[in-house]
C-alpha cells in the first residue's frame, strides 16, 4: 500500500534564482557555438583547418571533464553544501576563460593562434564545467518532490532560452557595429569582439555567484566517502540504474534533435525559404521567444498529466510541425514565421521536460545505492550530448552537406541535393528522433505514483538507520 508522501514546495525566490543561474552557461554556450569558430577563422584569421584543430582538443577535453567534476562534487562535504564551492571557485575563472576565447591571441602565426586557442579553450572548458555540472545537479538537489522539479526545470530551461535569444541577437551586433568603433586600425574587429567578450564575461562570473549567494543546499545525513573513488565501478553502477538508461535515451535523442535543427535552421531559412537578412533572424526570435512564453505551459502540462505523458504529446506535436515546416512552399514569409513561433511551443517542452524526468532516477540510485550522487548523474547526461552533438553536427551534417555539393562561404544559392539535404534535417531527421525518444519515454518506469513510493520508502529506511545510529 502507498503512503502518500508530503509535497515539498520550493519558494519563488529560490525558483527565480535558480533560473538566473544559467545564465552564465546558457549565453556562454551560444556565443562559443554561433560565433567563435566565426571569430577565429574570420575575424583572427586562423587557418580553418587550424581552428578545427583547436576546437577537438577542446571537445576531447570536455567529453572527459563533466564526470570527473561531477564524482568530485558528490563526494565533496562542506558546511556550504556539495555544490557551491565549486561553483564559486570554477566563476572567475570561467568569466577570464569566455573573455580570452574572444581576445585576440597574443602570438602571430597560425600555428601558435591555434595552439593558444586550443589552450584557452581548455581552460575555459574546465571552468565552466566546474561551475555548470554542480549547478546541474541542484535540480535534483534542491526538493525531492516531483512536480517542484518539474518547475525547477522550467524555470532554468526558460531562462536559458531567454538568455540565448539575447546572445543569439546581439553579441555579434554589438560587437561588430558598436565596439569595434570604439578603435581604428585593422584590428578594430577584433577588440570589439573582446569587448563583448569581456561584457558577456560579466554575466558569467555574476550568475553563478547568484546561486552561491541566494540558495542554501537541503541539509541532509550523507555518508562520508572514504578513499579514491573507482571511476570504472562508480560507471557501472550507472549504467546499471535502468531508469538512468532510459532517461538518457529520451534526453540525448530530444537535443540531437533540437542541436541538428539549430545547426542547419538558418541555412533552411536562406536557401530554401529564400529569406533574406534580417528576416532570418526575426524567424530564429520567434522560436527562441514562444519557447521561453510558452515554458509556464510545459509545466503545467507536466504537472497535469505527468512528465514522460507531457514528453510524448509535445513531441508528437513538434514533429508535426518540423515536418510541415520541412514542406511549406518557399518564399512565403508569413507562413514561415508562423510556423516558426507555433514551433517553439514543442522546442521549449524538447529543452524542459527532458531534464524534469532525468532529476528523478537519483532516488532510485539511493534506494540501490544508499548513496545520493547528483552530480554524477548529470555530468554523465551532458557528456553524452556533448559525443551526440560532436557525432551529428560536428561529422554526420558537414558530410552530408558536402556529399551534395553544398557550397561554402556567402553563396547565393545551392546545389538542389543540398536544399534537400538541409529540408530533410530539418524535418525527416528530428522526426525519426523524437519518435525513438518517444519509444523511451513510453517505458520511463518512474510517473508520479512510482516515485512517490520511492521517496516513501527511503524517508522509512533513513528513519530507521537515523534511529540505529542515535541508539549505537
Amino acid at each position: 500500500m502507498t503512503t502518500e508522501v508530503a509535497r515539498q514546495r520550493l519558494p519563488t525566490f529560490t525558483k527565480v534564482i535558480y533560473g538566473l543561474g544559467d545564465w552564465g552557461a546558457a549565453s556562454a554556450s551560444t556565443a562559443r557555438t554561433l560565433f567563435w569558430l566565426y571569430f577565429t577563422v574570420t575575424v583572427v584569421g586562423v587557418d580553418v583547418g587550424l581552428a578545427g584543430v583547436a576546437f577537438i582538443i577542446g571537445r576531447f577535453w570536455d567529453g572527459i571533464n563533466d564526470p570527473l567534476i561531477g564524482i568530485l562534487s558528490d563526494r565533496f562535504r562542506s558546511r556550504w553544501g556539495r555544490r557551491r564551492p565549486f561553483m564559486l571557485l570554477g566563476s572567475l575563472p570561467f568569466g577570464v576563460g569566455f573573455f580570452l576565447m574572444f581576445s585576440p591571441p597574443p602570438f602571430e602565426g597560425n600555428v601558435a593562434a591555434a595552439l593558444y586557442y586550443g589552450f584557452i579553450f581548455i581552460l575555459y572548458d574546465t571552468a565552466f564545467t566546474i561551475v555548470n555540472a554542480p549547478y546541474a545537479a541542484l535540480t535534483a538537489e534542491l526538493t525531492e518532490d516531483y512536480d517542484e522539479r518539474s518547475s525547477l526545470a522550467g524555470w532554468r530551461m526558460g531562462n536559458s532560452i531567454f538568455v540565448s535569444l539575447l546572445t543569439a541577437g546581439l553579441f555579434k551586433l554589438l560587437a561588430e557595429g558598436l565596439f569595434a568603433s570604439w578603435f581604428s586600425g585593422p584590428d578594430a574587429l577584433q577588440y570589439g569582439y573582446a569587448v563583448a567578450g569581456a561584457l558577456w564575461g560579466l554575466v558569467v562570473v555574476a550568475s553563478p555567484l547568484l546561486v552561491v549567494a541566494f540558495i542554501r543546499e537541503p541539509e541532509r545525513e550523507l555518508p562520508k566517502e572514504e578513499g579514491r573513488p573507482n571511476f570504472i565501478q562508480i560507471t557501472k553502477e550507472v549504467f546499471a540504474n535502468r531508469p538512468f538508461r532510459i532517461s538518457a535515451a529520451i534526453y540525448v535523442l530530444a537535443f540531437s534533435a533540437v542541436d541538428i535543427i539549430t545547426s542547419v535552421f538558418v541555412w533552411f531559412l536562406v536557401y530554401y525559404m529564400q529569406l533574406e537578412a534580417p528576416f532570418d533572424s526575426l524567424v530564429l526570435a520567434a522560436v527562441l521567444g514562444v519557447a521561453f512564453l510558452s515554458m509556464p505551459l510545459t509545466v503545467r502540462l507536466m504537472r497535469r498529466y505527468g512528465k514522460s505523458r507531457t514528453y510524448i504529446r509535445m513531441m508528437i506535436f513538434w514533429a508535426a510541425v518540423m515536418a510541415v515546416i520541412s514542406l511549406l512552399p518557399p518564399g512565403n514569409a508569413t507562413l514561415i514565421l508562423i510556423a516558426a513561433a507555433v514551433a517553439g511551443i514543442g522546442y521549449g517542452a524538447a529543452n524542459a521536460t527532458p531534464w524534469a524526468i532525468v532529476a528523478d532516477i537519483i532516488e532510485e540510485d539511493e534506494w540501490h545505492s544508499g548513496q545520493r550522487r547528483e552530480g554524477v548523474y548529470s555530468a554523465y547526461l551532458v557528456t553524452f550530448r556533448k559525443i551526440a552533438t560532436a557525432f551529428a553536427v560536428g561529422f554526420v551534417v558537414p558530410q552530408v552537406l558536402a556529399a551534395t555539393g553544398f557550397v561554402e562561404g556567402a553563396a547565393e544559392t545551392q546545389p538542389a541535393a543540398a536544399v534537400l539535404a538541409l529540408r530533410i534535417f530539418m524535418g525527416a531527421v528530428p522526426a525519426v528522433l523524437l519518435v525513438l525518444s518517444m519509444f523511451a519515454a513510453a517505458r520511463y518506469p518512474l510517473d508520479r505514483a512510482a516515485h512517490d513510493e520511492l521517496r516513501r520508502k527511503l524517508a522509512l529506511r533513513r528513519a530507521e538507520e537515523s534511529a540505529s545510529g542515535a541508539r549505537g
